[in-house]
């Protein structure tokens, strides 16, 4: 079993999983002889690394005391059997950060720690959905091939950003804007920065065959679509566009 996608990448989620150490010894082998072995890879794998350290120097050491004071106290019975101090590190990075959001505040409350927490770490996530006329709906992940006249939308987790844009380049280097459809301009966020937004747009599929990446770009001002064009040209596998962030995700689109 190969641990590279289609473009001869590793994926987000093996990545992720890389750091989880929760990948087969075969696949953790074959991950990281890929990451010596590809510059775009190894950059993305120490971009990670940097972001977890983060995480571990000034939001976990910040919210744990808060998350265990306040566990403790609702749930004491449970806690006197499990202490939290050997479940936490246990249950890894990801799960800790998770208790974190869970427990740091009420429900309709945000806190500061809320706030940091959406910006640090692996806090900047996108989401994508099909629907097929023939298929019903179904989650877009690394190995899942489209069609065309499938629908996509998409679900953003976009920290403290102010603005959104995506877009996509096919499998023929086509460059298109898929939200806010067709627009020249990133779209703002309204209100206070959700958690997890569904965006508005869905995105028909054309016929155009092969592998088509998907770019989102998050940030504090609004962006335009030819300068993430113009990123994507300069640097087909990295895109890098001043003051906003980039997001980049996979597929393959096949013939029906």
């Amino acid at each position: 079993m190969t641990v590279t996608n289609a473009r001869g990448h590793l994926s987000s989620e093996t990545i992720d999983l890389l750091l989880l150490s929760a990948l087969s010894a075969d696949e953790t082998n074959q991950a990281k002889s890929h990451i010596d072995g590809c510059g775009l890879c190894k950059q993305r794998w120490l971009e990670l690394n940097e972001d977890s350290q983060k995480f571990k120097q000034y939001v976990f050491a910040r919210t744990l005391p808060q998350v265990e004071a306040r566990v403790k106290a609702s749930q004491q019975g449970f806690f006197e059997r499990f202490k939290l101090q050997f479940v936490v590190p246990a249950l890894g990075l990801a799960t800790a950060a998770a208790l974190v959001l869970t427990f740091s505040a009420g429900p309709g409350t945000q806190t500061e720690d809320d706030v940091y927490i959406g910006v640090k770490g692996h806090e900047s996530t996108f989401e994508v959905f099909a629907q097929r006329e023939q298929g019903g709906s179904f989650t877009v992940k690394g190995d899942t091939k489209l069609k065309p006249k499938d629908r996509i939308r998409f679900v953003v987790s976009p920290g403290q950003a102010k603005y959104v844009l995506v877009a996509s380049v096919d499998g023929k280097g086509a460059f298109s804007v898929y939200h806010p459809f067709g627009s020249s301009e990133s779209e703002p966020i309204a209100g206070q920065v959700p958690r997890r937004l569904e965006l508005g747009s869905t995105v028909e599929l054309d016929d155009t065959l092969g592998t088509e990446r998907l770019l989102v770009v998050l940030s504090d001002a609004p962006v335009k679509a030819e300068a993430v064009k113009a990123a994507v040209a300069a640097n087909p596998g990295a895109p890098k566009v001043e003051g906003a962030k980039v997001l980049t995700r996979e597929f393959v689109k096949v013939a029906p």
